[in-house]
């Protein structure tokens, strides 16, 4: 179970260590929040190339407190088709998983119950981005995920992704 966890850890490293190395001095910066089942939960950041058509971007978020908590991580890599004044056109493929968990003591272990949760989802997926006001972007994405809970297989579902960015 938790060797999903770290697969989706470490294919984000790796997606994010290769861009970052092969990265234009000139880019499209952007941060805000996405959510989807290939691209993870919580804050963003995304990057693209003016002179290429790659991009990647990264998202998680930790929720940690004493007796338990959910950290949610995803990596996505972007090939754009298409770019304008009002949005683009992309195709990608990312990964995201999420990690839950919540542990019982001596105060309460008569009413709680120990438990630990791990969904993994990766795949392609095509989407685009509108260009809402100036600076803000969202964009809808539907993928083909591939889905585990707890290490079984779960089924290849389309369920979209979707981000709220300010770019820079």
């Amino acid at each position: 179970m938790l060797k999903w966890f770290r697969f989706v850890v470490v294919v984000a490293v790796v997606v994010l260590a290769g861009f970052v190395l092969c990265e234009d001095a000139h880019a499209e910066h952007a941060i805000g929040a996405s959510i989807g089942s290939t691209k993870g939960v919580g804050a963003t950041y995304r990057n693209l190339s003016d002179s290429s058509p790659w991009g990647w971007s990264v998202t998680g978020v930790p929720v940690v407190y004493p007796d338990g908590g959910f950290v949610s991580l995803g990596a996505s890599a972007y090939y754009i088709f298409h770019k304008g004044n009002a949005g683009f056109a992309y195709a990608s493929a990312g990964a995201g998983g999420a990690y839950n968990w919540q542990m019982c003591d001596e105060e309460n272990a008569d009413w709680c119950e120990e438990d630990t949760w791990l969904g993994v989802g990766f795949g392609p997926s095509i989407g685009f981005e509108i260009r809402l006001v100036e600076n803000f972007g969202w964009s809808v994405e539907l993928p083909i995920a591939i889905l585990f809970d707890d290490g079984e297989f779960e089924g290849v579902l389309p369920i979209p992704n979707s981000s709220l960015v300010y770019f820079w």
